[in-house]
């Protein structure tokens, strides 16, 4: 966590963030072509970094572009949690995967042929989050309609 914020912070002071926007806005995305672009920064990330710091360094550099395209808050944070979750049982980093095979006493490329199973319906949560914003907001506006204002 302390590294991953200095981390932010460098990247931050160097105004890296800045340029790296202001070339992916170049490219003129909309509302879902940003949308899957972010998942695929997150699920990239997700493979090499544990959740919490992947949320700090590249959730703080995707969030102005992910306002800039009209995407929601909420939505945005779905986004990232979906996307990140595959990093937990994929590999390189597979920490839950890691554990689960050292638990169970198995090779990790045996457990992973049955992790490609549920893969498929995670990957379906993802893109239905993405191509319909409301599944995402439908909890948040039950509970606090005016938080969403």
């Amino acid at each position: 966590m302390g590294t991953a914020s200095v981390f932010g912070w460098l990247l931050a002071y160097y105004q890296i963030p800045q340029a790296m926007l202001s070339g992916v806005s170049a490219w003129g995305m909309g509302q879902l072509a940003t949308g899957f672009f972010i998942a695929f920064v997150f699920l990239v990330v997700g493979m090499f970094l544990d959740a919490i710091p992947a949320i700090i360094i590249v959730g703080a550099i995707l969030q102005p572009l992910a306002n800039g395209a009209g995407i929601h808050p909420i939505q945005f944070a779905m986004i990232g949690i979906v996307s990140l979750a595959f990093g937990l049982v994929t590999p390189p980093y597979g920490l839950c995967l890691l554990i689960a095979c050292s638990v169970a006493n198995i090779r990790v490329i045996d457990a992973l042929k049955d992790t490609m199973i549920m893969l498929m319906p995670m990957l379906g949560v993802l893109a239905l989050v993405i191509l319909w914003p409301d599944f995402s907001l439908l909890l948040p506006r039950l509970i606090s309609p005016e938080f969403l204002k």
